[in-house]
């Protein structure tokens, strides 16, 4: 098993793995705007090993998109290698464990941000699943389970005794969710203490926060989640930024062209029915910063259909061509 991947050398801005959100047509516009790479929604190891259609849904690509992991959530070690082994196939760029989820449904199952609490457990499970597989098997965890259980430092050393290359923090306890500041400095922390790679994660939202995390944490590879939700250009302004170019903000016409073919993607890689349901709750992403926001999205939740959407957003185009307000 490599201990490390040119990846995760050249890497400085990826998308993060969120449920719901990081499906195949999103990774591709993140892909398109300069993300190093992506990771999946969490695909369930046990559905994955069951066969469920659902589960290796999540696994598929578009054409055109850039590196991708795979991100696994289970409990029971055996499972999880054995899921892994089976994404192999596949070609991902990495395997992903998932131990800082922090959603009840997930955790009660002993999953996610519950192995936090179980630490010989995510030990076993990090060895399986590095014994089966031949790329990378990188591992995402939060601070701890509440203030009263921080082991972030503990796990992280776990972690890469067992062969993990890559280590990226969420630092949020479970107890938080996702309230309250992210504590920048446990990044800090677990980077010196560590000698793989640590990637950072947590409250990104734009160039000045990409550069604090940046200073605060000393992290070569930042990963951005809600930050590039209804935002994938984020990726670009860092690139460019990061190059000596000026970052180069979008444009009206650009963020309705984006916001556009995103629909359409979704569509064509879901259906009409289920492409035109699942952005409902991408819109309100997409519209922060808009004038009359909250109308336009009351409306494109009604929507049923491709000519609805498309004429509500031409309404919103017409609308903000002399009341442009630049989104937040």
């Amino acid at each position: 098993m490599q201990r490390g991947s040119d990846l995760f050398e050249r890497a400085s801005v990826c998308l993060a793995p969120l449920a719901g959100y990081t499906d195949a047509p999103f990774r591709l516009l993140c892909s398109e705007f300069g993300a190093d790479f992506t990771v999946t929604e969490m695909v369930n190891a046990d559905g994955l090993v069951r066969g469920s259609l659902d589960s290796n849904r999540l696994l598929e690509k578009i054409d055109g998109e850039g590196p991708l992991g795979v991100q696994l959530f289970g409990s029971d070690p055996a499972t999880i290698a054995d899921a892994a082994a089976m994404i192999e196939g596949s070609e991902p760029a990495f395997v992903d464990l998932n131990f800082g989820c922090p959603v009840r449904k997930v955790v009660k199952r002993g999953s996610g941000a519950a192995l936090m609490r179980d630490l010989p457990l995510m030990e076993r499970i990090c060895r399986e699943v590095v014994k089966r597989v031949s790329v990378p098997v990188t591992a995402k965890i939060r601070s701890g389970w509440s203030r009263d259980e921080e082991n972030y430092l503990q796990a992280g050393k776990i972690l890469e005794d067992s062969g993990v290359s890559t280590v990226t923090i969420h630092p949020r306890y479970r107890s938080q969710r996702f309230r309250g500041a992210a504590n920048w400095e446990h990044i800090a922390r677990l980077k010196e203490t560590l000698t793989i790679p640590v990637i950072a994660n947590g409250d990104v939202m734009g160039i000045d926060d990409y550069d604090e995390i940046v200073r605060v944490t000393g992290c070569r590879i930042i990963m951005i989640g809600r930050g590039a939700l209804g935002r994938p250009w984020i990726f670009r302004e860092i690139k460019n930024r990061n190059l000596g170019m000026e970052p180069r903000n979008v444009d009206l016409d650009e963020c309705f062209d984006i916001l556009e073919r995103h629909v359409r993607m979704e569509i064509e890689w879901k259906g009409e029915r289920l492409g035109v349901l699942e952005m409902r709750k991408v819109y309100r992403w997409y519209l922060r910063g808009f004038i009359g926001a909250k109308a336009y999205r009351c409306r494109l939740s009604r929507a049923e259909t491709p000519p609805e959407i498309f004429e509500i957003l031409n309404d919103l185009r017409e609308e903000h061509t002399t009341k442009w307000k630049k989104p937040a």
